[in-house]
């Protein structure tokens, strides 16, 4: 008897509070969101073609036309065309002579009208690509053959090097992600870095 008494606000307390997942879809159709890829679809298909016979026109005959790829580039897609505007939208506030109220925000002002001075780049020239090369140790190429020595070669100092100064992943790169078993922990995986060949027999002593 107590038992089914109890039972009874538990019922009340475990009734669902939010809306029913028909009751959303039934709704979606009226969302701004569902408007805007109605419309980025509709435009994008080319309604003349019989699906039947070219489905892949029929479905993205129109934004391939109204699309065309760029001179300097191979390919291009909706993913492509999102990047060029956040770029472009990225230039015009860098470019902007406006003073920022962040600091962070003037200070990638000022490295990014650096890094566009063409005229400076041209003056200093490979100066500091040299200096950089050079920090990696010595490069027959550019000091000779009879200054290399393979006694003096490190190659574990080396790639510790690269990836302090250039932050470049070599061979392998330590990936943190949650732990499948136990969400509430991080785990550290170390991955192969992907080559430019990644079959290992390639790799391996013949």
């Amino acid at each position: 008897m107590w038992r089914r008494l109890l039972m009874v606000p538990l019922c009340f307390c475990c009734s669902p509070t939010t809306p029913k997942y028909e009751d959303i879809l039934k709704n979606v159709g009226n969302t701004a969101g569902y408007n805007v890829a109605s419309d980025f679809f509709t435009k994008a298909m080319n309604l003349s073609v019989d699906p039947c016979e070219d489905f892949f026109e029929f479905t993205c005959g129109k934004w391939i036309a109204n699309h065309p790829i760029p001179n300097h580039k191979s390919s291009y897609s909706q993913i492509e065309n999102v990047q060029d505007r956040v770029l472009d939208k990225m230039r015009e506030i860098f470019e902007s002579k406006e003073m920022s109220g962040s600091k962070s925000m003037n200070a990638l002002k000022v490295m990014y009208r650096k890094c566009m001075d063409k005229d400076e780049l041209n003056r200093i020239g490979a100066r500091h690509l040299l200096k950089s090369i050079k920090g990696y140790g010595v490069w027959p190429m550019l000091d000779g053959d009879d200054k290399w020595r393979l006694e003096d070669f490190d190659l574990t100092s080396l790639l510790i090097h690269i990836y302090e100064v250039r932050g470049v992943n070599v061979f392998i790169v330590n990936v943190v992600y949650h732990d499948d078993r136990n969400v509430s922990r991080w785990l550290i995986k170390p991955v192969w870095v992907n080559t430019a060949e990644d079959n290992i027999a390639f790799y391996s002593l013949a």
